[in-house]
């Protein structure tokens, strides 16, 4: 046999082996998790998952999912996702063995950086929630209630200057943008002290917006592919973007504006200064966050806290706009409220504690916050090496199980057959079931009553079970967001300061916004006319 053969033999019986190793791999990787409900040929390849994340109905993809193959499906290759509210409480219970999985590397604000939402590291994430949690409670930030009063009246001056219409003169507002400018206005003064003023100028004044709604589309799909994030990362590839990137406007300027804010407040030699301001970022040096670790949490409290927030409120405005009865219901509720004193008279802003005893306000926060929920990214942790028992199937160590958001909060068997409508009375119980409320729902009682004549709820178990999910919307146990208690103020004020003034009207009620979800979502042009209530 001559060399020439011998060497193009010894060529082809390596390529085979390679090819070999490569198909036991991937018909391995295909069958660990063979057992499990899914469509045809995703346990094959990535790419079936990575195209859900570039449509703009990224949550009902996840929840057609859930709603055709069941609490427990097989997505990817090593990927599955789950609507059972037991398992995802249990992923993020304190002392849970699952880790969160790559996936939350594509969260990094600068490359190879993390914070407290996209660390790996149990003890660098336990200890950096440790130190915020006091910030982000607003404990140790007095004005915080003051700052959100502030730029709610800022949107109602806007409105009363510059959008109310009358009969012979209608003005439209984008509804959406003027609520993303007074969430921006409240988190950027909040967080750091460093408010954009976008209500008072009426725009979007760093770009940031607009910016988001460009970008955010375009990098939800590496989330899937955690791996790509890692390569980029680790030859340096998005390091030098990052240095390229234009820094005059959207996401760059806005950490050049929290870095700037972050140096304030530490001296030359990097220790903090002796006076430090009542805002979160104070908070959160005062009780041992690092000058780097500051930068990167900055930029998280604005990006975190302002899509999430918004789209609540623009999702819960639009039930209310296209639902007459309920739009009567509560601005009688409010009325009757500032009638008997409850409520203080226009100009003040309602007090969160006031807002907490309005029965069908906060139902309808609630249902809100369950009918669009605010984030429905993957958001997957790992199972346990030796792997755990879900939804009556063996998953293998390493799997990632993602949530399914949105089929979870629409669980016929819980909330009932019409699981899709908007209705708040669902929150409330009826007179009858009312008549002495169980001491398993004491707890609950006291952010808000949970009796009301309009209730339809019968089961208080029942109440209970919804009550527990609606909390996983902001989260669970070690992972439960530490903005929660500033989203709730915003939420528990600006419905009733809205409700109370205007009357609002959908333009286009077949298109009444322009939405897509990227794990959060993005919505504009949400036309509406405004005109003062008589």
């Amino acid at each position: 046999m001559s060399s020439r053969i011998f060497s193009e033999l010894l060529l082809v019986s390596f390529v085979g082996l390679v090819a070999a190793f490569y198909i036991a791999s991937w018909v391995r990787s295909y069958q660990r998790l063979s057992h499990i409900p899914g469509p045809t040929g995703w346990g094959l390849t990535v790419i079936p998952w990575v195209l859900v994340h570039l449509k703009p109905d990224m949550m009902d993809q996840y929840h057609q999912l859930s709603k055709k193959y069941g609490p427990l499906v097989r997505v990817g290759p090593n990927t599955v996702i789950t609507s059972d509210a037991d398992v995802i409480r249990k992923m993020s219970a304190v002392q849970s063995p699952y880790r969160r999985s790559m996936n939350y590397y594509a969260m990094r604000l600068n490359p190879g950086k993390d914070h407290v939402f996209s660390t790996r590291d149990e003890a660098v994430h336990n200890n950096l929630r440790k130190t915020m949690t006091a910030g982000y409670s607003g404990k140790e930030n007095l004005s915080l209630e003051n700052d959100v009063d502030e730029s709610i009246l800022e949107l109602c001056q806007l409105i009363d200057n510059r959008y109310l219409s009358t009969a012979g003169n209608i003005k439209p507002m984008d509804l959406a943008r003027k609520i993303g400018f007074m969430v921006l206005d409240v988190v950027s003064k909040v967080a750091f002290d460093a408010k954009f003023y976008d209500l008072r100028d009426d725009r979007d004044n760093h770009g940031y917006i607009a910016e988001i709604e460009n970008l955010l589309p375009s990098i939800t799909w590496i989330a899937p592919v955690p791996g790509f994030v890692k390569f980029l990362t680790d030859i340096g590839l998005l390091q030098m973007a990052a240095k390229f990137a234009d820094g005059r406007a959207g996401v760059e300027k806005v950490k050049r504006i929290a870095h700037e804010q972050v140096e304030k407040r530490f001296q030359l030699d990097g220790r903090p200064k002796d006076e430090m301001r009542s805002d979160m970022l104070g908070s959160f040096i005062r009780h041992g966050l690092s000058r780097e670790r500051a930068k990167e949490e900055a930029v998280l409290n604005l990006t975190a806290g302002s899509d999430t927030t918004a789209s609540t409120i623009r999702a819960t405005m639009l039930n209310i706009m296209t639902s007459p009865r309920l739009c009567r219901l509560l601005t009688a509720e409010i009325d009757d409220a500032v009638a008997r004193g409850a409520l203080p008279p226009e100009g003040q802003v309602v007090s969160e504690d006031q807002a907490r005893q309005l029965p069908l306000l906060q139902a309808t926060i609630k249902e809100g916050l369950r009918w669009y929920p605010a984030v429905a990214a993957e958001l997957s942790k790992l199972t346990p090496p030796q792997g755990d028992a879900i939804c009556g199937y063996y998953v293998p160590g390493g799997t990632k199980v993602g949530t399914s958001m949105k089929a979870l909060h629409r669980n016929e068997e819980l909330y009932g057959p019409d699981a899709e409508a908007f209705r708040p009375e669902r929150w409330l119980l009826s007179s009858e079931a009312a008549t002495k409320l169980p001491e398993y729902l004491a707890p609950w009682n006291l952010s808000g009553p949970l009796t009301h004549p309009l209730g339809h709820e019968t089961d208080p178990a029942k109440l209970l079970a919804m009550l527990r999910n609606n909390d996983l919307v902001f989260g669970n146990g070690r992972f439960q967001c530490l903005g929660k208690p500033v989203a709730w103020l915003e939420l528990n004020k600006i419905f009733v300061e809205l409700l109370r003034r205007y009357e609002f009207s959908l333009i286009n009620v077949l298109k009444p916004w322009d939405a897509r979800c990227c794990g959060t979502h993005l919505q504009k042009d949400m036309w509406v006319t405004v005109r003062r209530r008589d």
